[in-house]
């Protein structure tokens, strides 16, 4: 029997996480400098360039870039006092992933297309319209270990940015021992805001802050501190 090749492994990208990061990237000041640890095709890279309609439940609040609408618009639900009043400024877009796609590469967009549930058309169709903001200024994106890449990113931002290492959904493919590592790296770095958004069973130091239940979301934090319980696909956003 011949042996079977994997040209392609399950990889999933998902911009409407930007509208539960962007509670916190707008409350930081200065120009940004973003790293993504397992950006993927980097489409969480640009929560400057999307449109956000926060439901309040009172009503819809908008937020849009200064060139008006975004071709990307993401919902959300949120809480009334949470909901983000600024776009960031955003300076560089890099990340590291162990195999980064290409946003201008309609084969590997296709391909995350295919990875989108069935039932979600309307996350499909957004994440085509995403990729083609990425495309038309791609992020530097560079293949290897976020453990051994991450620093290296963080010593080539812009100099007078604030630099911003955020990762969604991504540790849970690390095994624990490397969890810890990536943990007690971003600590040793007092200079980088760290804004982390992983599911309930992650990241221990951070849920074992939390006394309510968390059902099924994920955690949004900024440097080991708890902020919010999110839409595990930014869908809605519970400030805590």
């Amino acid at each position: 029997m011949e042996p079977v090749i994997r040209e392609r492994s399950t990889q999933t990208n998902e911009a409407g996480r930007c509208a539960v990061l962007l509670p916190v990237l707008s409350e930081l000041e200065g120009p940004l400098a973003l790293i993504e640890a397992g950006a993927s095709a980097g489409l969480c890279l640009y929560p400057d360039r999307y449109s956000y309609r926060y439901d309040t439940g009172d009503g819809i609040v908008s937020l849009d870039p200064p060139a008006g609408p975004s071709a990307v618009e993401l919902p959300c639900r949120i809480d009334p006092v949470s909901v983000p009043r600024r776009l960031p400024e955003v300076v560089s877009r890099s990340g590291v992933d162990l195999n980064p796609l290409d946003a201008g590469d309609p084969a590997q967009v296709e391909w995350l297309e295919a990875l989108v549930w069935p039932e979600h058309d309307a996350r499909r169709t957004r994440l085509g319209t995403a990729a083609a903001i990425a495309a038309a200024e791609p992020p530097a994106l560079l293949r290897g270990d976020l453990l051994e890449t991450v620093p290296s990113l963080v010593a080539q931002a812009p100099r007078g940015s604030r630099i911003v290492v955020f990762h969604s959904a991504v540790l849970v493919y690390l095994e624990p021992d490397r969890r810890t590592r990536f943990v007690e790296l971003m600590r040793s770095m007092p200079d980088v805001t760290w804004i982390s958004n992983e599911g309930e069973h992650v990241l221990p130091s951070i849920t074992g802050q939390l006394t309510g239940p968390i059902s099924g979301r994920t955690v949004v934090a900024v440097d080991g501190v708890p902020r919010a319980l999110v839409g595990p696909h930014g869908q809605s956003y519970e400030a805590l």
